[in-house]
């Protein structure tokens, strides 16, 4: 079933038209994929606790919104990426009382220079609210909408089908954000629904026009080598088997409805978008069709595929992670997933393979902490700022109590952790009133600094 979303259109004024203009200009744009980790308005109406009044107002909405579009204008420069496709934006509960969380950014934006934007909303506003998702699907395009569309998915936001009108052609973008829990089989069956309904749509774009353009991004809650990392536990996964991600860079040559994903675009040993329990993940997706390899209408720039991570700004110095947003102390941080982008254009010439990197991991490779527990400064109490956060540190107290896990310096308390097992286990080995010197990176945990031993060589090194 595929139901109509109100199509929300800025009008084409002179500043549009210029914008376009400038593209057309151009040789390529830029689509952007990103996960900003929940913007939300300042409503207080919330279907989560975390963005409730008590813990998030408006200094905490302004830091988030910064980080956004510093983020953004490091990737596309002063004016933006011309496409981006958002994930995890706030649906406007309080329509007529206080302005979205799409409005504040979209006024931030433009404060900034950035754009301007048509754009098109991932939930059906006719809807009864009780139906919305807490956060939605956002495309923005600096080229005019013509179409856009939505597919319900079960237990997941809705996929945005948003078609755009570009230099005498059209590109059709698939916004996804599908069910969570990329370790769960039980979740899996719902992404397995989610990628069925996305394939069954892409077919019946293809079956129309076999050279029909498009681009499938999001938040895809499945890692790029899904069936390989869970082949026991999942024997069919939504992503590999439904979706048809492929290691193959299409040769220019007939109509393949697989789907080449562009981590494969990057060596296996920089594939990541986001971490979990000390592993990288893939979380996050650009995938596209053969048609983008072909001669006509659009086509993928070869090599053009990036992680878009800045040191200090969305990335953690030293740990080289994601710097994810928390909502303490007025807002910090930036996002858990890394945005990812890609480079397109509309010309007669055929894309050429680039360099390709089909090798597929078989596990999900785990964080490199050497340079961070290398690089480790002494701890000091001045060092307690938001600003430290995710930097390591050598530290030495008492252990202060065991549930939870407390280590007291200089008589402040922090939190002992670990996403390692064996490390976590030898650290509940402590008992209270042990001395404990270790490594560890700066963190927080329900509203306390904590520090995390990332493995059991960061115990006892002072």
């Amino acid at each position: 079933m595929i139901a109509r979303v109100l199509l929300i259109l800025c009008a084409l004024t002179p500043f549009h038209i210029q914008a376009i203009a400038s593209a057309i200009d151009s040789d390529s744009f830029q689509v952007v994929v990103y996960n900003v980790e929940n913007l939300f308005d300042i409503d207080g109406v919330s279907l989560y606790k975390d963005y409730e009044k008590e813990m998030y107002g408006m200094q905490e909405l302004e830091n988030k919104l910064d980080k956004i579009c510093d983020v953004l204008r490091s990737i596309g420069g002063k004016e933006g990426p011309e496409i981006i496709l958002f994930q995890e934006i706030e649906v406007d509960r309080t329509p007529d009382e206080y302005l979205s969380a799409t409005e504040h950014l979209l006024k931030e934006m433009k404060i900034r220079g950035m754009g301007p934007y048509f754009f098109s909303l991932g939930y059906n506003q006719n809807e009864a609210p009780e139906k919305w998702p807490a956060v939605h699907c956002l495309t923005l395009s600096k080229f005019p909408i013509i179409d856009s569309q939505l597919h319900p998915l079960l237990n997941a936001r809705p996929i945005l089908e948003t078609t755009i009108s570009l230099y005498g052609s059209q590109l059709t973008l698939f916004n996804n954000h599908w069910k969570s829990g990329a370790s769960s089989p039980k979740m899996e069956i719902f992404r397995q629904q989610n990628a069925t309904v996305l394939r069954n749509r892409i077919n019946q774009l293809i079956d129309q026009n076999p050279a029909t353009d498009f681009i499938v991004g999001g938040d895809l809650n499945s890692h790029y080598n899904q069936s390989t990392v869970y082949s026991e536990e999942m024997k069919r996964t939504g992503i590999n088997h439904i979706l048809k991600s492929s290691a193959t860079e299409p040769p220019g040559i007939g109509i393949d409805k697989n789907l080449y994903n562009l981590w494969y675009e990057i060596p296996p040993n920089k594939r990541g978008s986001d971490i979990w329990k000390g592993k990288w993940g893939t979380l996050m997706h650009i995938l596209i069709p053969s048609s983008l390899y072909d001669n006509k209408g659009v086509n993928y720039v070869s090599d053009s595929f990036r992680v878009e991570s800045y040191s200090g700004l969305n990335e953690i110095p030293g740990l080289k992670i994601p710097f994810e947003w928390s909502n303490d102390l007025s807002g910090f941080g930036s996002s858990d997933h890394f945005p990812l982008s890609a480079l397109f254009k509309v010309s007669n010439g055929k894309t050429e393979q680039g360099l390709s990197y089909p090798k597929t991991e078989i596990q999900q490779r785990t964080v490199n902490f050497d340079h961070a527990k290398n690089n480790a400064e002494n701890w000091q109490t001045s060092f307690l700022k938001p600003l430290n956060f995710g930097k390591t540190y050598k530290i030495q107290g008492i252990i202060g109590k065991k549930n939870p896990l407390t280590l007291l310096i200089n008589q402040r308390e922090f939190g002992l952790y670990s996403y390692d097992p064996a490390t976590r286990n030898l650290l509940f080995s402590s008992k209270t009133g042990d001395n404990f010197s270790a490594i560890g990176y700066l963190s927080r945990y329900r509203g306390k600094w904590q520090f995390i031993i990332a493995s059991k060589d960061w115990i006892n090194v002072n």
